[in-house]
């Protein structure tokens, strides 16, 4: 099997981080700079943990520090920190990664990047594109998954508000590649030519992590996505809408906006689904993953569910999965051929969940306990966030 090299990508970063940490210290003992620190709640380690800081509100604490030049140093790393200024909404944030240890506390340092040193290299990133090669999709991806939906031009086939996933063995992106080979070369994408591919079927379902109105025990699937629009992208998180026009769902008489984002080693992608509605002042929801014949290996805990089932096109096993935080209460539903969490929501509030997927050519889930454990490990980290303190 074609193992992920993610591994060693991290490695060698680790190795070129070496090579400049003696410099970097040196260089930084001379610059102004606001310390903070950061504290990990919670008994478990947390990996490539993104940290968000409010721009206003750290922009004057160094002089001359802006957002070209803005740095983050990582005092017991010796390193400065690759960082992304993001835009969204009117709210500018400065996005980073670092990993903790359980009940960790590390500090860094905020400053203007110091003559000399270049800023470090991601050496992966998030991506988001439209796909009009085939037929409208909208991809988005980090190093460690690959996800799709479908626009207009796919309605002749499918219609739906449902997640594809890909499987993937290789950090870079590949979702844009594959698509244009195959329209270009016509070589098949459900195929693992070495980087993975889309070994999953979606259909007119939810697929692996959608979410729609649940009305009377049913689905209530949207036609595709009419519109889309890139908010952020790359490389610790992208993040994009897509629209989806008014439809009846039974009684209730909706449109939708979801909100998409993935961070930089993840397996999960958050959604943000705000519907409005002509019919009251709530609406049914259901988040959840289609049931194959192929499998019954289902498990739910405490707003989590997970699914492992044989991959479509290629051997192997695929595991998918859902997970509210704990400002839900969500209940454990299977009906219409779909395990859910269901939930009844306030219109024009958004709807806030996590979905992802993973697949066993990467070692870290090679058994659905792995993948089990992955996702009771991410809601803690959801449900118990960092804690940052910044020096006054």
């Amino acid at each position: 099997m074609i193992r992920c090299i993610q591994c060693c990508v991290t490695i060698m970063f680790l190795l070129a981080a070496g090579c400049t940490k003696t410099r970097e210290t040196m260089v930084f003992t001379t610059e102004p700079s606001k310390e903070f620190t950061i504290t990990n709640p919670v008994a478990i380690s947390r990996i490539a943990e993104t940290i968000s800081l409010d721009w206003e509100a750290i922009a004057d604490t160094v002089p001359d520090m802006t957002r070209d030049n803005v740095a983050v140093y990582d005092d017991q790393g010796g390193q400065f920190l690759v960082t992304q200024i993001a835009d969204i909404d009117g709210k500018t944030e400065l996005l980073f990664q670092t990993d903790f240890a359980a009940e960790q506390t590390k500090s860094y340092r905020l400053m203007k990047l110091p003559d000399g040193i270049k800023k470090p290299p991601p050496q992966a990133t998030t991506y988001c594109c439209f796909l009009p090669e085939r037929h409208d999709d909208f991809a988005w991806e980090n190093d460690r998954v690959a996800n799709r939906m479908y626009g207009p031009a796919l309605e002749f086939e499918t219609i739906t508000s449902g997640v594809d996933a890909w499987g993937k063995c290789v950090p870079y992106p590949v979702v844009e590649k594959f698509i244009r080979a195959y329209t270009q070369k016509e070589i098949p994408y459900h195929e693992n030519h070495g980087e993975g591919g889309d070994f999953y079927k979606v259909g007119n379902t939810l697929g692996c992590g959608g979410m729609a109105p649940f009305v009377n025990e049913t689905v209530r699937l949207p036609r595709n996505f009419s519109d889309w629009k890139v908010l952020a992208n790359g490389p610790v998180r992208s993040v994009f809408e897509l629209t989806y026009e008014t439809w009846k769902a039974a009684d209730y008489t909706v449109s939708e906006t979801k909100r998409i984002s993935i961070d930089l080693g993840s397996n999960m992608s958050r959604f943000e689904c705000r519907y409005t509605a002509q019919d009251g002042e709530t609406v049914p929801l259901a988040a959840g993953i289609i049931l194959r014949d192929t499998s019954d290996l289902t498990w739910s805990e405490n707003g989590t569910i997970a699914y492992w089932l044989p991959t479509d096109f290629i051997e192997g096993m695929f595991g998918c999965g859902v997970v509210f935080g704990s400002g839900y209460n969500p209940e454990v539903v299977e009906a219409d051929s779909h395990l859910l969490l269901t939930i009844e929501q306030k219109v024009d509030a958004p709807a806030v969940y996590y979905a992802g997927s993973c697949w066993d050519e990467n070692a870290d889930f090679d058994r659905f306990e792995k993948w089990q454990q992955y996702l009771v490990d991410f809601k803690e980290r959801i449900d118990y966030p960092v804690i940052i303190k910044i020096e006054e």
